[in-house]
């Protein structure tokens, strides 16, 4: 009989220390990494990489509720398309919704996101540090078998941990949870891996505004943007994130056009809402434009 980690769920073996799962003492509970992460916080290299398409034909192999989760600057095409892949009666739950701006209506960016995505299933919003804000959540868990997934490190093993006083590994690593993790009608899955690194946000989020003149440009960590003409803009990235504003010494690459209540998302770090018509220079492929899920574009 196989035993697995009770951190990550991958499956316990004590020959290969090279290999994941490996313990000195197989009636472990935990793997080496997970023994490490959970008492050092040391980074171990991961050897296995999450195969998206394999994972969802799992989890549609399930029968289950799924509970999809992603963070408000992470909701893009890429995030929301793994989403519409999944088969089961689903929830897309966003997380950490106390990291969302206060001059935010909440109302309004749940439809908004409805409607930019495509979205019939209801729309939950969802923080560790909220009781009130779990009770739905709690209410699904109670009375159905669940699976917990969504983006790597949107914070699926920190909720379960909270709502059921279990004890899944954590990190801030990408793909710390390595296969699925069953305590009592709750599963744990891995997380879909990314294009691109997703950087987490840490605390509420303050919007920046600009009034970006035509001779400046902004650096967004590294990602550098520009504008053909003056623009006014609001920045939504996580507050860790160096924002600088220089004065123009070249045009890039891409020039991009950019309408009034559009959002420029960059994927793994945040999006920034026009409220003029613009064209922009960019140095990235790693974005996508879309009607602006903060602004008032599907109000009549």
């Amino acid at each position: 009989m196989t035993k697995k980690c009770i951190g990550c769920g991958i499956v316990l073996q004590d020959k290969d220390i090279n290999q994941l799962g490996y313990t000195p003492k197989i009636e472990n509970d935990l793997c080496q990494r997970c023994f490490k992460l959970k008492h050092y916080g040391e980074k171990i290299v991961i050897e296995k990489k999450q195969n998206n398409n394999e994972l969802i034909n799992k989890i549609n192999k399930e029968k289950v509720i799924v509970l999809y989760l992603v963070d408000f600057l992470n909701i893009n095409n890429e995030t929301i398309e793994y989403f519409h892949k999944i088969n089961n009666s689903k929830y897309l739950v966003i997380t950490k919704s106390d990291i969302i701006p206060k001059n935010i209506i909440i109302d309004r960016l749940i439809t908004n996101i409805k409607k930019e995505y495509k979205i019939e299933e209801e729309i939950i919003l969802c923080n560790v540090f909220d009781k009130k804000n779990s009770n739905k959540l709690k209410e699904i868990i109670e009375n159905n078998k669940v699976i917990f997934c969504g983006i790597t490190n949107m914070g699926k093993s920190s909720l379960i941990n909270k709502l059921t006083n279990s004890d899944i590994t954590i990190s801030n690593k990408e793909n710390t949870t390595q296969d699925f993790i069953k305590i009592n009608n709750i599963i744990d899955a891995p997380g879909f891996i990314c294009n691109y690194q997703v950087i987490i946000p840490k605390s509420k989020i303050l919007p920046k505004t600009y009034q970006l003149k035509n001779k400046y440009y902004l650096n967004i960590a590294d990602i550098i943007i520009s504008t053909k003409e003056d623009a006014n803009l609001t920045l939504y990235f996580a507050n860790e994130i160096n924002i600088e504003k220089r004065k123009k010494i070249e045009e890039y690459k891409y020039l991009i056009k950019i309408k009034k209540n559009q959002d420029l998302v960059i994927k793994g770090m945040g999006f920034i809402k026009f409220s003029t018509d613009t064209s922009i220079y960019l140095n990235t492929t790693n974005y996508e434009i879309r009607n602006s899920i903060v602004g008032d574009s599907y109000e009549n």
